[in-house]
């Protein structure tokens, strides 16, 4: 799974797919279920840490279902597209609205699953529908309603995202649209030579997750080969060689302080896959 996930750790699937269109995924079901095998949905990794023990069963990787359509104000995305070609599409298209979360890496079906958020502008300001595959084959919509997004999980590794229906503001000045996202990519940007995540944490009731890590001095290097960002304190940076089992402590280490410093119990946005050892 190193190759499937962003931080490039973890070990192996005991079966992986990755199916092209909805009647692939079918068949892998239907495979998986003749066999009497567990199955684990993902996206393309971003916001996944898989366990160095692997992952039993099949795995479904949605990264490569692509394809795109636009009907009016509406932008219509199968889950591997990325999140900046689906901007990039908006853009070309005189819609407009995504700009402010250009740079954060993963799929339009990642960013969904966790809500992704910078700049103020959230995906749930825009989202209209997703249809679902679930995984005894039934195939669901689940429109926008006003808390669908404060839950966590609410697109679980128990079900695949099979299409994202985005509501978006027609605009002609595309120009301007493009300037403002490069903007936010530049802002985004993370050194190449670090491999990074998205975000950790969801944010709570008292304060967002970023200011939780900063204020508990979390931020910048602590000795092991995974720290948080003091640019996106909320992700991860990992050096050459980092474990999944260094990410994890780290995560575990960070929830302890910020409950002991600030009184605040975060939760997990990042999906956290198999077994890990109890660490620091």
């Amino acid at each position: 799974m190193k190759k499937h996930s962003s931080f490039s750790t973890g070990g192996k699937a005991e079966f992986y797919a990755e199916p092209r269109n909805v009647y692939d995924a079918l068949s892998a079901l239907e495979m998986a279920y003749a066999k009497g095998l567990e199955v684990t949905v993902i996206g393309a990794g971003t916001h996944l840490l898989v366990s160095e023990e692997g992952i039993p069963g099949l795995v479904i990787s949605a990264s490569s279902m692509k394809g795109m359509s636009i009907k009016g104000d509406l932008l219509i995305a199968s889950p591997g597209e990325t999140l900046d070609n689906v901007i990039n599409q908006a853009i070309d298209h005189n819609l407009i609205g995504l700009e402010e979360i250009a740079g954060i890496p993963g799929t339009i079906a990642g960013a969904v699953a966790v809500n992704a958020e910078a700049n103020n502008r959230s995906i749930s300001d825009l989202f209209f529908y997703a249809d679902y595959l679930t995984l005894n084959g039934e195939i669901h919509r689940r429109p926008f309603f006003y808390d669908f997004f404060s839950k966590k999980g609410s697109f679980s590794t128990d079900c695949l995202i099979i299409s994202v229906a985005l509501r978006l503001k027609p605009s002609r000045a595309s120009a301007e649209a493009r300037e403002r996202k490069e903007k936010y990519v530049e802002k985004m940007y993370i050194p190449p030579c670090r491999r990074f995540s998205g975000k950790i944490f969801m944010d709570s009731p008292e304060m967002s997750a970023s200011d939780a890590i900063k204020l508990s001095g979390l931020t910048g290097y602590n000795g092991s080969r995974a720290e948080f960002s003091e640019y996106q304190p909320n992700s991860i940076l990992t050096y050459p060689g980092c474990t999944s089992d260094e990410i994890y402590a780290l995560i575990q280490r960070g929830k302890r302080t910020i409950k002991d410093k600030l009184g605040i119990e975060l939760d997990t946005s990042i999906t956290i896959l198999g077994s890990f050892r109890n660490s620091l």
